[in-house]
């Protein structure tokens, strides 16, 4: 199974983001297993135990829900990319503005690992 080209990446990257902010949660998924037909992966946080399945994806979509991700920056390197985004939502009653680096391995398996760093605790 062919890896994506760095614009399909580029483009996946920012494109989930916005469908994610606007609540499109069926589009945001359907976009997910188009572009990793070989399954999903994540670790979050990054170094956590690589966990596998489509229910991780929507159990992190179910956490966040409600929040507004923007993409500040886009880098592609072969087939490894990485985000910078802004995260905006509201948690424990209270407005939050925070930043997270996502790190995006794409297997030629056509696998999808994601791994999330967020602000230090």
């Amino acid at each position: 199974m062919p890896i994506p080209t760095t614009q399909e990446i580029a483009t996946f990257l920012t494109s989930q983001a916005i469908m994610f902010s606007e609540g499109r949660i069926d589009d945001f998924m359907a976009a997910f297993r188009a572009i990793a037909p070989g399954g999903f992966k994540v670790q979050d946080p990054a170094t956590a135990p690589v966990e596998a399945g489509w229910d991780k994806l929507e159990a992190l979509c179910d956490q966040f829900l409600g929040w507004q991700l923007v993409v500040e920056d886009v880098k592609v390197s072969g087939n490894e990319a990485v985000i910078y985004v802004r995260n905006e939502g509201v948690h424990d009653g209270h407005p939050m503005k925070i930043y997270s680096i996502e790190h995006y391995v794409f297997g030629d398996d056509g696998s999808l690992l994601a791994r999330y760093f967020h602000p230090m605790q």
